[in-house]
């Protein structure tokens, strides 16, 4: 049995419009049958007689046809709407891209790259999130973001990665502190100097620890810690410690004499710059088209050094 339906009210409405069983069949693309099937099941639902029927006459509505074919507008035109606003949804899900960022990189790496893609892209919508390493890689596994970029000295688990570039890493005191303005520094003599970290509250403690150690900066005594880079750089400046830092961060706070930068000598320290995904999840274009932004961005920024030397 045909029950109420949306086609069912289609099927009325193209009756009354074309004046004619045959007429609305040819409108819809079905069978004649089909559309007395559906007038039919519309009349036992309704308990009366929606079309006055004479043969080599125009199909006329009854009066209960007309308060029908009213109702069977308005719930079509809701359905139209309903459709709209769905696929405008879509739409906009389609042009939004969730990009999770480490804090640091959120705030000293990223900047000019995200702005450059905003202003080039005014049709996507980005919505960036900034967190600890562990938030950034739980909300690419759980989907919440599109796109993840962070540190790391390590390829990460769980995600599709790739690197797009490498940070350098900074010791940094008071001017005022004993080893400031020394040059190079023994890895050995700066561990025995008591340091200022950050609180991390992710697995980001283990990748500071390993570049540390990679230096040969391990076990170094600890002053204070604090969960916001704002007051671990005031202790330092106060000459509470060293700070291990991502170096662009304190860039102009050693320009200034703020801070001073130590040399423990060797290689730099540095982490890799990376951009993930979850790969259970295909990207969007959108996504893909940031990832792609940010990662030429990171290249030329690394070029850049060698075309001014």
């Amino acid at each position: 049995m045909i029950s109420l339906s949306p086609r069912g009210l289609e099927v009325l409405v193209a009756v009354a419009e074309t004046g004619s069983f045959a007429g609305a069949a040819q409108q819809l693309d079905i069978a004649q049958p089909s559309v007395s099937q559906h007038i039919q099941a519309l009349e036992r639902r309704a308990g009366t007689a929606l079309f006055l029927r004479q043969r080599g006459r125009r199909a006329t509505l009854t009066e209960a046809g007309e308060r029908v074919l009213a109702h069977a507008r308005a719930v079509l035109d809701d359905a139209a709407r309903l459709s709209e606003d769905l696929g405008g949804d879509r739409r906009a899900g389609e042009r939004r891209i969730v990009l999770a960022c480490q804090r640091p990189v959120a705030n000293s790496v990223l900047p000019s790259a995200l702005a450059g893609f905003a202003r080039e892209h005014p049709e996507y919508e980005l919505a960036m999130v900034a967190g600890t390493l562990d938030e950034v890689l739980a909300q690419l596994r759980d989907g919440s973001a599109d796109l993840g970029c962070f540190l790391s000295r390590w390829p990460p688990e769980g995600v599709a990665g790739r690197a797009i570039g490498v940070e350098r890493f900074a010791l940094v005191a008071a001017p005022s502190h004993p080893l400031a303005g020394r040059g190079a520094v023994p890895p050995r003599e700066l561990a025995r100097h008591k340091f200022v970290r950050a609180a991390h509250r992710s697995g980001f403690a283990i990748h500071m620890a390993d570049m540390l150690r990679a230096a040969g900066i391990a076990g170094t005594p600890v002053a204070s810690r604090a969960t916001e880079s704002g007051m671990v750089r005031e202790l330092t400046a106060a000459g509470v410690g060293i700070w291990c830092v991502l170096a662009r961060t304190v860039r102009q706070d050693i320009e200034s004499g703020l801070l001073a930068e130590l040399s423990p000598g060797g290689p730099p320290m540095t982490m890799g710059l990376w951009l993930a995904h979850d790969d259970r999840r295909p990207l969007s274009a959108a996504a893909r088209r940031l990832e792609d932004y940010i990662a030429a961005c990171a290249m030329v920024e690394r070029e850049a050094p060698r075309a001014s030397s």
